[in-house]
């Protein structure tokens, strides 16, 4: 395990390589002059072309490039355009508020899509099952900031149970609940999905036939001994989910005005402020990384069966 762990982290300079590329030509293809909306519309040319060369942009792009991948290598993320400090610096005070977004998101779409597929599959072909698919198809397909305006309306502007939006005092529960919900929408759908089919392939096994055939009932079959295996390809699905809302959720951050990662990068993209987008994404893609490493690791110690280099016992 430890010499897998050690390819698969190895694995990371390349994948952050390849990520920073992307990122860096994507913010040459949009227009805007970084100095120039500095500057404002009253700027005139001589102090534009002194802030261009203080920020670096009179330079080729490859010198740009070179110096940028430079500064990754060194762990330094650059200095923020427009508030004049270290972007791993606004990382760190946006953050905490995305990673509390989506602990609480992914727990209520864990909850209720693993509950949601397992009772699908336990009454496949019934109207619940039917219910249960409409459900899930109605979180994937439905807009995230569509499904957040349609809660603000019912719930802070018509009922006006809970705030239209903010963070409240360190998020606490009142301002939470909107944006949470809105963003476990979709997560809950991928999961009910993925949990069903999972589930309707090991309950054919033939030792959940023989642990039926014992006279167990249908909740101690399916908790003790279907749940666990069925759970593996569901792991999956949570890992990713979580790991693209620990990197910002966008358009919930943005409609309920949540000061985490995703508003900063919207509002960093807006006034073309490049090293806090370059260093977000960054984040980002670390992040997946790191994701998908946890997510291999726990197929093992859920099925010892299942070995890190993709073979299986008895293969």
């Amino acid at each position: 395990m430890t010499t897998y762990i050690i390819r698969r982290l190895f694995m990371v300079i390349p994948i952050l390589l390849g990520a920073a590329t992307i990122v860096f030509a994507l913010m040459f293809i949009v227009p805007g002059d970084p100095a120039r909306l500095l500057m404002g519309q009253h700027g005139d040319e001589q102090t534009i072309a002194t802030i261009r060369k203080e920020l670096g942009l009179d330079e080729p792009v490859y010198i740009q490039y070179a110096k940028f991948i430079g500064r990754l290598a060194r762990g330094d993320l650059g200095m923020s355009y427009r508030q004049k400090r270290p972007v791993a610096q606004i990382i760190r005070e946006r953050f905490p508020a995305t990673a509390k977004l989506a602990v609480v998101s992914m727990f209520i779409a864990v909850i209720i899509g693993v509950a949601a597929g397992i009772l699908a599959a336990s009454f496949r072909n019934t109207v619940l099952d039917w219910l249960v698919m409409v459900f899930s198809l109605s979180g994937i397909s439905m807009p995230v900031f569509w499904l957040g305006m349609m809660l603000i309306l019912v719930f802070a502007s018509g009922l006006g149970w809970l705030p239209v939006g903010g963070y409240g005092r360190s998020g606490d529960i009142r301002h939470i609940a909107l944006p949470a919900l809105s963003l476990a929408a979709i997560s809950v759908g991928y999961i009910a999905r993925m949990m069903r089919s999972s589930m309707l392939e090991v309950i054919g096994k033939d030792y959940i036939r023989t642990a039926r055939a014992k006279g167990l009932s249908r909740k101690a079959v399916i908790l003790r001994h279907a749940l666990k295996n069925a759970f593996i390809p569901v792991i999956t699905i949570i890992g990713i989910n979580f790991a693209s809302l620990l990197g910002g959720a966008v358009a919930t951050e943005t409609v309920f005005a949540w000061p985490g990662l995703g508003r900063a990068t919207v509002d960093a993209i807006r006034v073309r402020d490049l090293p806090v987008v370059e260093g977000c994404v960054m984040f980002l893609a670390f992040i997946f990384v790191i994701a998908n490493l946890l997510v291999d690791l726990s197929y093992a110690w859920l099925d010892p069966r299942i070995r890190l280099d993709g073979s299986t016992e008895g293969s």
